[in-house]
């Protein structure tokens, strides 16, 4: 039952005009009330929580090592097949970017290739 009220609120989010959605979510509330069920509602904004989280990590990203290099980085994510909004700061790399997105990741910095040089020499 709360998965369909979940799935519900879910389809009004996705509707463009926020007073439908506002409308849905108070119909909700209404029906959940008159039904003597208003105690589910913690329960529905706990799952949306879970959703919110979920689609939050499969969102495409890019990581940069220097707020110099985002421009060049969103465009080659973008020639990727990535698509993403903005570039965020990764102080852990040392030069270069990485994007992640639809299940793939695109390593162009030199942490990995630096890494890679330290286990090779202590192994």
């Amino acid at each position: 039952m709360i998965d369909n009220y979940t799935r519900l609120l879910e389809a009004a989010a996705e509707v463009e005009d926020k007073d439908a959605s506002d409308a849905a979510v108070t119909k909700l509330i209404l029906h959940l009330k008159s039904s003597g069920r208003l105690k589910m509602l913690p329960q529905i904004a706990r799952e949306l929580r879970k959703v919110a989280a979920r689609r939050h990590s499969f969102r495409p990203f890019v990581e940069v090592a220097h707020l110099k290099e985002a421009p060049a980085a969103l465009r080659a994510a973008n020639d990727a097949g990535i698509p993403a909004a903005h570039a965020s700061v990764n102080h852990a790399l040392i030069h270069g970017w990485r994007a992640r997105g639809r299940g793939v990741l695109i390593d162009r910095s030199a942490k990995r290739a630096l890494l890679s040089l330290y286990q090779n020499i202590t192994a």
